[in-house]
């Protein structure tokens, strides 16, 4: 009998609801600064073979300007890092 019994909980059923509430919020942050600038667009992506999450900034014209990690991609929707267009002009 092991010592250890995990509490598991139904992975199935979808990110905790605290997940949710974050993931809400940061959409409502990542709309405000959008709205304000207009000039870029965050878009996620999702590899749902592999699990992995990734975002893109476009343009109004569909460009992709950069590629983001999805942690660099919250950042920006919870406004801790700032994001001008300039910036990925090369």
């Amino acid at each position: 009998m092991p010592r250890f019994h995990p509490a598991t909980a139904d992975a199935t059923g979808g990110p905790p609801p605290e997940v949710l509430a974050q993931l809400d919020a940061s959409w409502e942050r990542a709309q405000e600064l959008f709205t304000a600038t207009e000039t870029l667009e965050l878009h996620f992506e999702v590899d749902r073979s592999w699990g992995h999450v990734w975002a893109e900034l476009r343009d109004a014209s569909g460009h992709v300007w950069e590629t983001l990690s999805a942690a660099e991609a919250v950042e920006i929707a919870c406004g801790d890092l700032a994001v001008t267009p300039a910036a990925f002009a090369a």
